[in-house]
């Protein structure tokens, strides 16, 4: 896959994904425990969409840098922030590949986010998954010591393993994906991505009524131990890692029943 292309960088995604469709109570009071728990005020949101957590974090005394590749998903968190008058937030364009060049000048955050199951988005083969391994370690170096990554994706252990899409709604207020089904994409036996296929309820600009668009977003071919593992290696033995499922604090969520997985990784404090 050409990594430049970005399923997210067009106008018609936006209006399709939400502009800044409302978190569920659940997720905000997941999002900002994991945060405050661990004395995080400085934020590096590196997937930051429309801007739909970074605002949420600024609302409730955060200092949040904001960045994404996707200039269309951009210009509306830019609209918002002008709206809004928030002159100290900063939103730029930044590739996860190269995110030290991008993003430059800047001192370590206490806490990098890339969240909305957006790093599986960057299709990436395993086992060498060397865009991820890349992205993960520029994440690294945004970090200060202690500082926590936290990151999330979908579950691709049932897509892969049994075909099922556990479909369950966890981050939104409403649910609006009221079918979700996934293509699994082989070449000579090998998986090179599973293509997940939204149902996705859209108003009709001509009708103002509701309205059912497909929406077809690539997904790399990764189980959840896989992507465990690189973590672990890229932030080292020392390092302190944690599971979880669907926001649950208290379990890491099985591989047949959970929709998304969250890991908070923690960089080693330096001696």
């Amino acid at each position: 896959m050409d990594v430049k292309a970005n399923p997210f960088d067009d106008g018609d995604a936006v209006q399709k994904l939400g502009p800044l469709a409302e978190r569920s109570e659940e997720y905000k009071k997941w999002l900002l425990g994991v945060l405050r728990s661990n004395n995080c005020h400085r934020i590096l949101d590196a997937a930051c969409g429309t801007g739909v957590d970074s605002l949420f974090l600024i609302e409730h005394g955060m200092d949040v840098v904001s960045c994404d590749d996707a200039e269309a998903m951009l210009s509306y968190a830019r609209s918002e922030k002008e709206r809004l008058e928030l002159k100290d937030w900063v939103v730029k364009q930044a590739n996860w590949l190269t995110l030290t060049e991008d993003l430059p000048s800047y001192e370590p955050f206490d806490a990098v986010l890339c969240l909305g199951s957006s790093i599986l988005h960057l299709v990436d083969l395993p086992p060498a998954l060397t865009l991820h391994r890349k992205c993960l370690t520029n994440f690294k170096k945004f970090l200060k010591p202690g500082g926590l990554l936290l990151i999330d994706h979908r579950n691709l252990d049932s897509m892969l393993d049994r075909g099922v899409v556990v479909n369950r709604n966890v981050y939104h207020k409403d649910d609006t994906l009221p079918s979700v089904s996934i293509d699994v994409i082989e070449k000579d036996g090998v998986r090179q991505r599973v293509d997940i296929i939204y149902d996705m309820v859209v108003k009709c600009e001509e009708t103002g009524k509701d309205k059912i668009e497909k929406v077809t977003m690539p997904l790399a071919p990764v189980h959840v131990n896989t992507f465990s593992s690189l973590l672990k290696e890229i932030f080292g033995p020392n390092c302190k890692y944690s599971l979880y499922g669907d926001l649950n604090l208290q379990e890491q969520g099985d591989t047949e029943n959970t929709v998304y997985f969250q890991h908070v990784v923690y960089e080693c404090i330096r001696e």
